[in-house]
């Protein structure tokens, strides 16, 4: 089963420089040493997420923050390894690098890029800018990550935000809701005692949650 993951050693960027070389190649471009070393520079400083299969890594997803807002996720690269492409594998990535981002403060994201239907497929949209080499920039604003809360029995809205440390206290609670700042499945919910059910996904302060009983 592939799953995703932060690069966190430097065997992980070697093997991640290893897809990026197998794309390159199938391409018909092999790229000389000083891009080489350029990629790798980029990898250990930039934010690096890997797709891996057991303990072979497929794909990997390369971005770092806008040089002038430390809001923006700049995508470097989005690469899978040729023998697994055509299988999702590619929107994986640019999810699990978009919710890393946000992690670390990003807010929204941008591209260059020669192929913009791969990227408007994973929600990006055209800003209007066109390289004088034909690559066009996308932008996108980002979301915050769904972070799964296991409930047991039946809950209500003003317990769940406590369950899931969005607020301290009941006051709290009921003081954010009563605000208009807690969503549910993309409307605004000003019932405290709201009964939620399995799935329910729940906005507020930044962050989102997903309800996930359990009997």
């Amino acid at each position: 089963m592939t799953s995703t993951r932060l690069a966190g050693s430097p065997e992980d960027r070697t093997a991640a420089l290893e897809v990026w070389k197998a794309a390159r190649a199938a391409q018909g471009r092999r790229p000389n040493n000083e891009v080489v070393a350029r990629v790798e520079q980029k990898a250990a400083d930039g934010l690096l997420v890997l797709a891996v299969d057991g303990d072979e890594v497929v794909g990997m997803a390369l971005g770092e923050p806008g040089l002038d807002d430390p809001s923006l996720l700049h995508l470097e690269m989005v690469i899978v390894h040729p023998s697994r492409q055509g299988t999702g594998l590619g929107g994986l990535l640019v999810e699990a690098i978009a919710d890393a981002g946000w992690e670390r403060g990003a807010r929204h994201a941008d591209v260059w890029c020669t192929a913009p239907a791969f990227y408007e497929a994973c929600g990006f949209e055209r800003s209007g800018k066109v390289n004088d080499n034909g690559s066009v920039h996308l932008v996108a604003e980002l979301e915050a990550p769904v972070r799964d809360v296991v409930v047991t029995g039946e809950i209500r809205l003003g317990q769940f935000l406590k369950l899931a440390e969005l607020v301290d206290t009941g006051a709290e609670s009921k003081e954010l809701i009563a605000a208009g700042e807690v969503v549910v499945n993309d409307e605004v919910e000003t019932r405290r005692g709201r009964q939620l059910v399995d799935g329910d996904v729940v906005h507020a302060r930044a962050a989102a949650v997903r309800v996930v009983t359990q009997d």
